[in-house]
């Protein structure tokens, strides 16, 4: 009897543990993602979109003093393909990330 306890204990500490370090990885990638915006941040330069067309190739719109360019990024080069005149940034859709996390987080726990 005593093992079958011993044995209990032993899952819901690891079961308890295994939450605790899910919540700490959650809110320390939070903090940090934080931080890391807030270094990476310039005063006259902007990355308004980026996609990703292939392994480390990509295209960027890019605002600099105000002007919007059309950039091309790979491992060797930065190239402007085009100066963007008549570009203008849509407005922000409001998206609660954390809730949109949240609700995905339970569809998963659900199944």
């Amino acid at each position: 009897m005593t093992i079958a306890i011993k044995d209990l204990l032993s899952l819901v500490f690891s079961f308890v543990g295994i939450i605790f370090i899910l919540f700490l990885t959650y809110y320390g990638t939070k903090w940090l993602s934080k931080k890391a915006n807030f270094t990476v941040s310039s005063q006259y330069i902007n990355i308004v979109d980026r996609i990703v067309l292939g392994q480390n190739k990509y295209l960027a719109i890019v605002e600099i003093t105000n002007k919007y360019y059309l950039l091309s990024i790979t491992d060797e080069s930065i190239n402007i393909i085009k100066e963007l005149d008549d570009f203008k940034i849509k407005p922000k859709e409001n998206i609660n990330q954390d809730m949109e996390f949240k609700k995905l987080f339970s569809k998963i726990m659900k199944k």
